[in-house]
C-alpha cells in the first residue's frame, strides 16, 4: 500500500513539474515581450519637442463683440487669415525636436476654432468624441509625411479689441514617410495675438507635453506571475493533504 502511494504522488509530482516548467515558459515569454512593447511606444511613439506658427486671424462675429469681448450671440470663432481664408495657412517659424523638418512649413487650420464662454469658463465647441476637435496640419517639405495639433479642450479664452490669448489642451502628431512612423503625444497649444478691432497676428505655440513611462505592460507580467505562483502554491498543498 505504501509503495503504491508514493507510486501515485511520484506521478503527482511530474504532473506538478510539468505544470511549473508550462508556467515558467509562459511568464518568460510574457517577460520578453512586454518590456518590448513598452519600449516601442515610448521611444518610437512619443512627440517631443515645440512648433511655432505665425500668421493673422479674425475673430468674425466682430459685430457683435464689445470692446471687452461680450458675443452678444454667446458664441466666438476665431478665423485664419490667408490665401486660404478662414483656415490660414500659418507658417511654421520655428520647431524644435520632432517638429524640426517641418520649419518652413505652411500648416493650415481644418476649421476655425469656436467657443462660448470667456476667462477660465469656456467651452470648445465642434468636438468629435475620441477625435478632437480644430487641428492644424502642416507637411513635411520635400518628402511624405506631416506633422499635426488637434484641440480637445480650453482651459482659458481672453480676448478684447486688440489682444487675444487662447490656452488650450489637445494631441500632437508626426508622421515621417521614411520609415513611416506615427508619433504622438497630448499637447498644451497656445494661442496669442495683437492688433485691432478682433484682427490680430497671431502665434500659435504647440508643446508636446512628455508622459511618464507607461509600467503597464511589467505590471501584467507581475500579475502573471503571482497568479501562477499563487495556483501553484495551492495545488501542491492539496496534493500534500491527499496524500498525507
Amino acid at each position: 500500500m505504501q509503495q503504491f502511494t508514493q507510486k501515485l504522488w511520484r506521478l503527482e509530482t511530474m504532473k506538478i513539474s510539468k505544470f511549473l516548467w508550462s508556467v515558467l515558459v509562459v511568464f518568460a515569454a510574457v517577460a520578453l515581450i512586454a518590456p518590448q512593447q513598452v519600449e516601442a511606444i515610448i521611444v518610437d511613439g512619443r512627440v517631443s519637442g515645440q512648433s511655432v506658427l505665425t500668421g493673422s486671424g479674425t475673430i468674425t462675429e466682430s459685430s457683435g463683440i464689445s470692446s471687452s469681448g461680450i458675443n452678444s450671440t454667446g458664441i466666438n470663432e476665431l478665423d485664419f487669415n490667408g490665401q486660404f481664408f478662414p483656415h490660414g495657412p500659418l507658417s511654421v517659424t520655428n520647431a524644435t525636436g520632432d517638429f524640426t523638418p517641418f520649419l518652413g512649413s505652411q500648416a493650415i487650420f481644418n476649421l476655425a476654432i469656436r467657443w462660448t464662454g470667456s476667462g477660465s469658463s469656456v467651452t470648445l465647441l465642434d468636438v468629435l468624441p475620441g477625435v478632437g476637435g480644430p487641428h492644424w496640419d502642416a507637411p513635411i517639405v520635400g518628402a511624405n509625411g506631416s506633422a499635426t495639433g488637434t484641440f480637445f479642450s480650453l482651459k482659458s479664452v481672453t480676448f478684447d479689441e486688440d489682444s487675444l490669448t487662447l490656452i488650450g489642451m489637445g494631441t500632437t502628431q508626426v508622421i515621417s514617410g521614411d520609415p513611416l512612423v506615427l508619433k504622438h503625444s497630448a499637447a498644451s497649444i497656445v494661442i496669442q495675438g495683437t492688433g485691432q478691432d478682433f484682427t490680430y497676428n497671431l502665434t500659435v505655440v504647440t508643446t508636446a507635453v512628455p508622459e511618464g513611462e507607461s509600467g503597464l505592460g511589467l505590471l501584467a507580467t507581475g500579475l502573471v506571475g503571482l497568479v501562477a505562483v499563487e495556483g501553484l502554491r495551492r495545488k501542491i498543498a492539496t496534493r500534500r493533504n491527499r496524500y498525507a
